[in-house]
């Protein structure tokens, strides 16, 4: 199948109370973004906002950027090895899931032409295992970043 598309991967955890540097250290992960319930808010470039945080929230970004396909390896591909990864953590994940939490995968996407991704059993299966949600963002250009 030669699909012209660029894509790249995320994983975002959500969680009521749970320090992110607890995230990092479990999955053996740095975050990319993260910040503590109960902290001030503020955008990206630090600018304070009102209000204080609601949640936890700790996001990496797995692949190193865009990742255009056919010349990269195929999305599912990326999250077949994320899983992977994430395999030896999955009674940590399912942890998090059971005290409020959210394990999220964003797998975001653009072409100029249809494209279509194909998961297989195993990889729904492993998503369901760990309690990870799989997120589809589809764009009809290309995002920054």
């Amino acid at each position: 199948m030669s699909q012209r598309y660029e894509y790249n991967v995320g994983l975002r955890v959500h969680h009521p109370s749970m320090d992110p540097r607890v995230i990092s250290h479990r999955l053996r992960m740095r975050a990319d973004i993260s910040w503590r319930v109960g902290e001030p808010r503020a955008t990206p470039t630090g600018t304070p906002l009102s209000g204080t945080r609601a949640d936890s929230y700790w996001s990496k970004t797995i692949t190193p950027g865009w990742v255009r396909v056919p010349a990269g390896r195929a999305a599912a591909d990326t999250l077949t090895r994320l899983m992977r990864r994430l395999r030896p953590h999955g009674s940590f994940l399912k942890r998090l899931r059971i005290g409020g939490g959210r394990v999220e995968i964003w797998l975001s996407s653009y072409s100029a032409t249809n494209y279509a991704f194909v998961f297989t059993p195993s990889l729904i299966a492993s998503l369901s295992a760990l309690a990870c949600e799989l997120i589809v963002d589809v764009y009809p250009y290309k995002q920054r970043g």
